[in-house]
């Protein structure tokens, strides 16, 4: 029995993860999802590259459908002009099996989340910190949920 509130309390992360051998792996928490904090993911995501490649190879981000992965009119300025460096690519809907980082999602919870009593989103936010900086620093965490995806 794991101790609980009574109330749901979500974290708000977007992730993605780079199809290779050692995936990469980038995550940032928001307060809300919608458009404007996903504009803001990926400008991060290519600032992200940037800084550890130099100019990176052009990334193509699979994404759902959800309506928090639509962007305002900014992000779609910022999307047209970044066209060169940066593609996204609609599943087409229920199909979560294609998207690798859906894997990462379902290790997260096994690992930080699942039958786990966080006192505060602080703490449980801090946990989510260490995993995710566990799949930055041991890529085979995940390596798993991408391997299928490689061409």
């Amino acid at each position: 029995m794991v101790d609980t509130y009574g109330k749901r309390n979500t974290a708000h992360v977007y992730g993605a993860v780079e199809v290779a051998e050692a995936p990469r792996f980038h995550y940032q928490f928001s307060d809300v999802f919608n458009g404007k904090t996903f504009y803001a993911f990926l400008v991060a995501l290519v600032a992200a590259y940037d800084a550890a490649i130099g100019k990176p190879p052009k990334l193509f981000l699979i994404i759902d459908n959800g309506p928090c992965l639509n962007l305002n009119d900014e992000g779609k300025a910022w999307l047209a002009a970044n066209k060169e460096r940066i593609e996204l690519h609609r599943l087409p809907p229920y199909s979560p099996q294609f998207n690798g980082i859906e894997g990462c999602w379902k290790t997260t919870r096994r690992m930080t989340t699942h039958n786990a009593f966080y006192a505060t989103p602080g703490d449980r936010d801090a946990a989510l910190v260490r995993t995710f900086e566990r799949f930055k620093a041991q890529p085979a965490l995940i390596a798993g949920h991408v391997r299928r995806f490689h061409v």
